[in-house]
């Protein structure tokens, strides 16, 4: 049987066409902004390169500047592949799949600590970890406890502010917090240690280079600049390379405390994943 070849061509082409364009339909993503080969990046995947609050002129410029980095790594991932020698490729590999166990490891670990590993450290502990390593906790730099008032020249009342504050009873910084709105700064709690450093932040007038005149325990100031007026009242200094209080480093203790129960429990889920797979059989060792 003779067949016409022109058209069988010409009924031939069409069908072609629509399986072609069907096929690349089933192969395009729907969802990509942009293609380089086999490679798409979905718009899902740019959207998560916007900041949380952003205007319709900023996102297309983030956009952009995302898919252009993304297409340049294409790029150099593709010369890569096709430049770097199969041994350098299986030991990136290797790296790579090693990367991937960890990160997943420790996402897994992460949520087995936060579900079931007990955060709260007793102050007992606390105090038994300060006593038997005293001499690790010396001060690197002065503390001090102080409280101050920063107020206006022109504040109202000013004589009668200076004596509550001198005094420094209890219901008399009572007072003095409830009127703490019309004070430029202020800081009353004199129980804690902070920073030397804080204090020179906050009382400007007292300064590294004079700071042995004013930052005396026991001694009251009023001291003036062109901000303003502050009282200030030193209760208790500590200087640098003497033993740390308690109070001060008791944050960072009860944090060494969390992380070695961390790294005791982590070490225990370690240890029973490993006896679990070796009695069970699921371990085997080529030898």
């Amino acid at each position: 049987m003779k067949i016409n070849v022109r058209k069988y061509c010409l009924y031939l082409i069409p069908l072609l066409v629509l399986t072609s364009c069907s096929y690349f339909e089933k192969e395009e993503n729907t969802d990509a902004i942009a293609r380089i080969g086999e490679a798409f990046l979905t718009r899902t995947e740019a959207q998560s390169a916007l900041p949380e609050e952003y205007t319709p002129a900023d996102s297309a410029l983030i956009v952009q500047k995302f898919i252009d980095e993304w297409a340049t790594d294409q790029m150099l991932m593709k010369n890569a592949r096709q430049n770097i020698s199969e041994e350098k490729q299986r030991s990136l590999n290797l790296l790579i799949d090693r990367y991937k166990t960890e990160l997943y490891s420790q996402a897994y670990l992460q949520e087995l600590i936060k579900h079931n590993l007990d955060t709260i450290v007793s102050k007992d502990a606390i105090i038994e970890y300060f006593q038997v390593r005293k001499e690790e906790f010396v001060l690197n730099e002065d503390l001090v406890k102080f409280r101050y008032l920063f107020l206006d020249k022109n504040y109202a009342q000013l004589d009668e502010i200076k004596s509550m504050f001198e005094d420094g009873g209890t219901k008399n910084l009572k007072i003095l917090d409830s009127l703490s709105l019309g004070f430029r700064s202020f800081s009353l709690d004199d129980t804690i240690w902070v920073k030397k450093s804080i204090l020179l932040d906050r009382i400007l007038p007292i300064t590294p280079a004079n700071e042995d005149q004013y930052i005396i325990p026991g001694k009251s100031w009023e001291l003036e600049d062109s901000l303003g007026v502050y009282l200030v009242r030193f209760k208790d200094v500590l200087r640098r390379g003497e033993q740390a209080p308690l109070s001060y480093v008791n944050p960072t203790i009860k944090q060494i405390l969390r992380n070695q129960r961390k790294l005791a429990y982590i070490k225990k889920i370690e240890k029973d994943l490993l006896n679990d797979a070796i009695e069970s059989n699921r371990l085997k060792i080529n030898p």
